[in-house]
């Protein structure tokens, strides 16, 4: 059955992970990258679009040496956050959307979740937003499986971590660009039998 496999970067600094964010540090969304993949786990449709935030609109120097991503890029290439929702929630289509949560709870929607807080961010209502699932817990289920020592994993890991960084290497990204990160997700399906 045919899905999306979804990624999303947003706003963060230094010491956010560790330390909890500060009420003014919102989780606003940079970039969306999708993918539609089919029953064969082939890509039939790409999506990549980066969005400008408005709450904290200067990217902080931790977040542009994390993900490449520069105020300049924004600047050029980038949307208000309502186009891009709308142009993913066309791109999705009616299909389940995963993305990769690993440390979630248990109901989490992965990157669903930021997509909700987002809408609420920017007085974005939505009646019909896409079904999303967080795809980490199948990961952990198949490295049980397979008895693979992973502890834990973000999803531009997956490749690295997997042995598999050669479906990914040669795409001029890295690690924690959502384009990357979910075609990383999308060669540990391949490699692990994803079926829904």
């Amino acid at each position: 059955m045919p899905f999306v496999l979804f990624d999303t970067e947003y706003t963060s600094w230094k010491g956010c992970l560790e330390n909890g964010r500060a009420d003014w540090q919102k989780k606003e969304i940079v970039q969306i990258a999708a993918l539609k993949i089919d029953g064969r786990l082939q890509v039939v449709g790409e999506f990549n679009v980066y969005v400008k935030p408005q709450i904290n609109p200067v990217l902080s120097d931790y977040f542009i040496d994390l993900t490449g991503i520069t105020n300049e890029k924004l600047a050029a290439e980038g949307v208000g956050f309502s186009d891009a929702y709308a142009r993913f929630k066309v791109f999705a289509g009616d299909y389940v959307c995963y993305s990769h949560a690993w440390g979630a709870s248990a109901d989490s929607l992965a990157d669903g979740d930021v997509m909700n807080e987002n809408l609420q961010y920017n007085r974005l209502a939505d009646n019909q937003p896409p079904v999303y699932r967080n795809i980490a817990p199948w990961f952990k289920q198949r490295y049980a499986e397979e008895g693979i020592d992973i502890k834990s994993q973000c999803s531009g890991d997956v490749a690295r971590l997997l042995g598999c960084e050669k479906a990914v290497e040669n795409m001029g990204l890295g690690v924690h660009n959502a384009f990357y990160d979910v075609y990383s997700v999308l060669s540990g399906l391949r490699l692990l039998g994803f079926l829904l």
